[in-house]
Formats: C-alpha cells, structure tokens, sequence
C-alpha cells in the first residue's frame, strides 16, 4: 500500500536524480554541434523562422526519440540533404524532392511537433497509444486565431462564463 509519504519520497528522489543527473534533464542548454542545436537550426527552418524556446525544443526532440528510436539518424539525413540542397527557408521546400521519402516524413514530424503540441498519432476511444505531450501554450496552430481562440488550458472568465454568447469578439 502507498502512502502519500511513501510517494512524496519516491517523487522527491526521482527530481533530485534529473536534477543531478542533466543528460535526464531538458533544462540544459545544447552546445552548437549536439543533436539538439541541430534540431532547433531544422526547427527554425521548417517553421519559417518562428522563435522556439530551447527547453520546448528539447521536449520536443526528446519526445520524438522516444516514438521513434532513429530519428538522431533521420534528422541528420534531413539536415544534410537540406544543406546539400542549400535550401536556406521552408518556401523552397515546396514540390522538392527532399519531401519524399524518409526526410519528408522526418521534417513533416518536426512541424507537427511544434504546431500541434505533441507527436505521436492519437487514438481515439484508446486507454492508450504512441502521443507525447510537446506544449499547449507553445503549440503555433494557435498563433494564427489568438484573438478569437483560446489556449484550451486557459480559462476566459468565471464559471460558465459561456453559457451566454458574447455581444462581439473584442468585449469577450
């Protein structure tokens, strides 16, 4: 039987251990030729040049790693390909042939990552399935309707503050 001792214990070693043990840790800052600069340089790119915090990044590299255990090997055969290519904005990506095959598949994983929020390929109805959770509030499917959509973990007002339409958008 746990205990709520037991488990305020156990939590509390585990986030001493991630702390003392950093390649656990997102928090750390990459050096310029590691894996992580590489992806957030491919980030950069593939989303048009949108700012990108490092330890989201982080996440976001780590959670695809985990959905799929080659994808440092793919990421490496995008970047190099792109850098062969000199393709220097996502613009020039459209119709390239770099967007067949695995580097398309690899750069089309980097988007959805970043604009969705997670990666994986949820499952309806399903107890469980291959998602990872990015970012809510970092997901960029919402930059565009900001002004009329909500981050659905943000609330906009009281309880039931829906229960009445708003007279226009700028009073809501």
């Amino acid at each position: 039987m746990y205990s709520r001792r037991r488990f305020l214990t156990a939590g509390t070693a585990l986030m001493g251990f991630a702390v003392f043990k950093p390649s656990l840790s997102w928090g750390r800052i990459p050096s310029e030729s590691s894996d992580a600069a590489i992806f957030i340089k491919l980030s950069v790119l593939l989303t048009n040049g949108k700012k990108m915090s490092p330890v989201i990044a982080l996440r976001a590299l780590n959670c695809l790693q985990e959905e799929d255990p080659y994808f440092l090997e793919k990421m490496q055969l995008l970047a190099n390909a792109l850098r062969t290519e000199n393709i220097l904005s996502a613009d020039e990506l459209n119709h390239h042939l770099i967007m067949t095959g695995a580097t398309g598949d690899t750069a089309k994983k980097i988007i959805s990552a970043w604009y969705l929020g997670y990666t994986g390929t949820p499952v309806s109805l399903r107890a469980s399935d291959n998602t990872r959770f990015v970012s809510y509030t970092d997901a960029f499917a919402y930059a565009p309707t900001l002004d009329a959509t909500v981050i659905p973990t943000y609330s906009r007002g009281k309880t039931n503050y829906w229960a009445l339409p708003p007279i226009t958008l700028n009073s809501d």
